[in-house]
């Protein structure tokens, strides 16, 4: 029997390696920085991500969650940003894999679950699996479900689509140079054409549904938790 490993374990590593090799870079720069000055260079970045993702969980979810959950969004949210665009140098995209979107759902579902517990503690939690009464117990368990399947499938099929559509622009073009004559053995329309839709699909979409994720993440652990 020969086992075949998915192009994506590849990327996956790529991805978590890479990001690796960033946070120490950019956690050295910051430790040896001199808090009595302005941040400049790898410093002054790591300081741009830290307080973009706090500021991110305070504005939805409020100062008291910082600390708690802004390095978990953050982990989340920088995986999900430069798997979505390392596709840009070549390499599949790791969150074209459901198995990878389905990893990350379920880790922001913990998040989603785990503020519920923190907030109504766990008899508060699980008491409410019962209301308004028990028969709504199926129905309650399938909504505390529902955003790991829901968060999972969003961004698997818009980052999967998006991959689709950039090889019907590429055969697209080499199509349409082919019906020219003398130069069309070329494809030359791919050159002028992919980078727009690169820009879009890739880098464009890749942040937005990054930020859409991390987005549906904390307003809906908070809503849940307030409810």
């Amino acid at each position: 029997m020969t086992i075949k490993i998915q192009k994506e374990v590849w990327s996956i590593l790529i991805v978590t390696g890479l990001l690796c090799v960033v946070c120490a870079v950019l956690g050295h720069a910051i430790r040896k920085s001199d808090p009595s000055k302005k941040p400049e260079g790898a410093a002054n970045l790591g300081l741009i991500i830290v307080n973009f993702f706090n500021n991110l969980v305070n504005t939805n979810m409020g100062e008291e969650y910082v600390n708690f959950l802004s390095p978990v969004i953050g982990t989340i949210g920088m995986y999900i940003l430069v798997a979505n665009l390392i596709g840009l140098f070549a390499i599949p995209n790791p969150t074209a894999n459901l198995s990878v979107t389905l990893t990350m759902a379920f880790f922001a579902w913990l998040v989603i679950e785990g503020t519920q517990i923190h907030v109504k503690g766990a008899k508060g939690f699980f008491g409410g699996l019962f209301e308004p009464f028990a028969l709504f117990l199926p129905v309650n368990i399938m909504g505390e479900l529902s955003p790991l399947l829901s968060l999972s499938m969003r961004l698997f099929g818009n980052i999967m689509v998006g991959g689709v559509l950039m090889q019907l622009v590429y055969t697209g073009c080499s199509l349409a140079s082919g019906l020219i004559p003398f130069i069309g053995k070329f494809n030359f329309l791919g050159p002028i054409i992919a980078p727009v839709m690169h820009a879009y699909f890739d880098i464009f979409a890749g942040v937005i549904q990054m930020y859409i994720f991390i987005m549906l993440t904390t307003v809906l652990a908070k809503s849940k938790a307030d409810s």
